[in-house]
């Protein structure tokens, strides 16, 4: 079938004579319903889509159908009359010198000098206007510049100041005031069709305008004037939008008609033009006047342009053939008829950046455009280079990496390049770079291992450090930035491993060392004890070095803020008799005390008491809360808030003023939280004390499966016939 259609398609590009000469193969391949003859005269000069017979056979390829194009581009030319909502015409714009005045337009006669006279005037239906001393003066039919000169001669026979050229003491002028409209007949495919009033220095373009400009099914291309009944000019509004062209733009006069036929053709074109939209060609228009309205090729388009086509009813072999791609070689030329509803792409070039890679011991490693006829020498340099004084010492010499990719095998090679002799001049290792390419250079420490020490304990910046090749101890606790204040420096712990060697019953050596703190005065002096690697060194803090221990007090007392324990059993009582005692709004029982993020539960007093007899730690947080006279109802309750305290009230009365339990609630699941941590559920023998600042909360019921009614019967039934089975079993036995 592809093969039928290819053949089929090349008959309709090529001549009668090509043509005929193929046609014995059409049949062979099964093709042949349709005869050459038919063909011809169906292809004929005189048939309006007549598929191009000039098209080079080598450029026609056969392929799947293009996927439909989105609404992105539009029709070209119509925004120009749609974008403007009205047109304003300013009434003091100049009149042409051959506007032909009529019935309406209104004349200004102004004197001044030795005489003064303004007069208005407008041209009655007869085409005349009455002026005072002067009389009666038919002016239709007239140019303005006529009227004038015959107006000027009228006023000269009653002021005979106006007489005598530059010797003249009064002096006239004639303007235009308010214009007469005309009208203008706009028949066919325009947005407005009628008879509209128009201004009168109106052209055909600003005609379009007022009458809401041409619709999408009317033609740009072949617009008809029409005056007094006879065909007076065609305008193709191409000419104007693409270069400006107003030479056929002519001034409308009354009663003109502007006829729009329907649009030619519809040809899109997308892809790399620098217009891409809908246009409309004339018979006899090609590709390449359509590549020039769309404004040409962009600079990065491609070579090819892409042709989607969708046949004509005469010239379609089947109902599912009926679609066909032609691909056209611009650079051969793009002379090509094109047919109405023919999609066109262009497409981009295919631009590819080469690109090669350095990484590692280099200045300047990344990415680098890739040069023709580049080499290895060339990648280093624009990295900044290696073989200099101040770098070679960094890099290893003896081996860098290049590696090649394979993109159609997705594999990779790697090419070893000796540096040492490359630096010697032997180009065998300068070797030519390639798209993709990754080069990489290794550091001279690649060799070798770094070896490194530890310091923990009170040193301003404990770490790893760098092992030098002659660090004493003293050394590395001043990299380390000294002793922290509350170090210990009379004895510092070393413990050293040899990794290589394995001793099941030790694990590491400690050292102890004895500084004098004396011995950081002579810094010029390196440290006697030698480090090794991986050697650890522990500076610990002095046994009786101490601070502040803090806490804080915040809440219902005269002075809260931060305290200092005085002795490692200060009790809560004390501190809060150093913060000036209670105010008379706190709330003791709420109490809260948070150690190390965790709340502390104090011990009952009595009603309303706690123990505040507890002792302190550092770092605790102490919070008195105001009397909050209130009690919190939550969970599976109908109102869950606050509810006023009263002593005398119970679970029950509390759960019941915030509106009761839900359908969910467990009856039998409550508990009651105080204000000083504790808590107790609810039993069936007792309910718990409800206290100030309390919170109740009603639990949901558990969910359980339904019982199986049926299962269950049958399980019970199975039981008693069992027992009595045994009972019968043992009653027997027994006798």
């Amino acid at each position: 079938m592809l093969l039928r259609s290819i053949l089929l398609l090349s008959i309709v590009l090529m001549t009668s004579t090509q043509a005929q000469s193929i046609q014995k193969l059409v049949e062979k391949v099964g093709g042949g319903q349709m005869q050459v003859g038919e063909f011809q005269k169906k292809a004929g000069a005189d048939t309006p889509t007549e598929i191009p017979a000039e098209l080079p056979q080598e450029t026609v390829i056969e392929l799947e159908p293009l996927v439909e194009e989105s609404n992105e581009i539009k029709q070209y030319g119509y925004d120009y009359f749609s974008s403007r909502s009205e047109l304003i015409l300013l009434d003091n714009l100049p009149a042409p010198t051959k506007y032909v005045l009529g019935p309406g337009d209104e004349i200004i006669v102004t004197m001044w000098g030795e005489t003064e006279l303004r007069e208005t005037a407008a041209i009655s239906r007869d085409g005349s206007i009455y002026l005072e001393n002067v009389g009666l003066v038919n002016l239709a039919g007239l140019g303005f510049d006529q009227a004038k000169s015959k107006l000027k001669s009228r006023f000269e026979r009653v002021y005979s100041t106006l007489r005598g050229g530059s010797k003249a003491s009064t002096f006239l002028e004639i303007s235009l005031g308010t214009l007469k409209s005309m009208n203008v007949h706009f028949l066919g495919e325009v947005n407005a069709p009628g008879v509209l009033p128009i201004h009168s220095f109106s052209t055909v373009t600003t005609a379009l305008i007022q009458a809401g400009g041409v619709a999408e099914t009317g033609s740009l291309r072949d617009i008809h004037i029409i005056r007094d009944g006879k065909p007076l000019m065609t305008l193709d509004l191409y000419s104007y939008l693409q270069s400006g062209n107003t030479a056929r733009d002519i001034r409308l006069v009354d009663n003109d008609i502007i006829s729009v036929p329907i649009r030619e053709s519809s040809v899109h074109i997308r892809g790399k033009v620098r217009k891409p939209g809908i246009y409309e060609l004339l018979k006899g228009e090609t590709l390449n006047d359509l590549i020039r309205f769309a404004g040409g090729p962009d600079y990065d388009a491609g070579t090819r342009a892409e042709i989607n086509r969708v046949l004509p009813l005469e010239y379609r072999t089947s109902e599912t053939e009926f679609v066909t791609n032609i691909w056209v070689d611009l650079m051969e030329g793009s002379d090509i008829d094109l047919l109405d509803g023919d999609k066109i792409n262009i497409h981009s070039l295919f631009i590819s950046e080469r690109i090669v890679q350095i990484q590692g011991e280099v200045k300047n490693p990344g990415s680098f455009t890739m040069a023709k006829g580049m080499r290895v020498k060339d990648l280093l340099e624009l990295s900044g280079g290696v073989f200099g004084a101040d770098h070679w010492q960094k890099v290893y010499p003896f081996r860098a990496d290049l590696i090649k990719n394979d993109t159609y095998t997705a594999s990779s090679e790697i090419f070893p390049i000796k540096l040492d002799q490359l630096k010697s001049g032997h180009e065998s290792e300068n070797l030519l770079l390639a798209d993709g390419d990754r080069l990489i250079i290794y550091p001279a420490s690649i060799i070798n291992y770094r070896k490194v020490v530890k310091i923990y304990g009170d040193v301003r910046e404990p770490g790893e450090y760098n092992l030098d090749e002659n660090m004493g101890l003293t050394d590395l606790i001043l990299r380390a930035g000294g002793f922290s204040y509350s170090a210990y420096p009379t004895e510092i712990t070393i413990n050293s491993i040899d990794p290589f060697k394995n001793n099941p019953s030790t694990l590491s050596t400690e050292i102890k060392v004895k500084l004098e703190p004396s011995i950081f005065n002579n810094f010029p002096e390196l440290g006697d004890y030698k480090l090794k690697n991986m050697d650890q060194v522990f500076v610990r803090k002095r046994p009786e070095f101490q601070v502040q221990r803090n806490i804080t007090l915040e809440g219902e007392v005269r002075f809260p803020g931060v305290y200092a324990l005085e002795n490692k059993e200060e009790t809560l009582a004390r501190v809060i008799e150093r913060a000036g005692s209670f105010t008379n709004e706190a709330f003791v029982e709420g109490l809260r005390i948070n150690r190390h993020e965790k709340r502390l539960i104090l011990k009952r007093k009595g009603r309303d008491k706690v123990d505040l007899d507890i002792p302190l730690r550092a770092g605790d947080q102490i919070f008195i809360p105001k009397h909050s006279r209130t009690v919190e109802v939550l969970g599976e309750i109908n109102s869950p808030g606050l509810i006023q305290y009263q002593k005398a009230m119970d679970i029950r009365e509390y759960i019941n003023i915030a509106g009761g339990f839900t359908l969910d609630a467990d009856h039998s699941s409550i508990a009651v939280y105080y204000p000083n941590g504790e808590s107790q559920n609810k039993t069936l023998l007792r309910d718990p004390t409800v206290r100030e600042g309390s919170v109740i909360v009603v639990h949901q019921k558990r969910e359980e499966l339904p019982i199986d009614k049926t299962t269950l019967l049958a399980e019970v039934t199975t039981i008693l016939i069992q027992s009595l089975s045994l009972i019968v079993v043992v009653i027997k036995l027994a006798n």
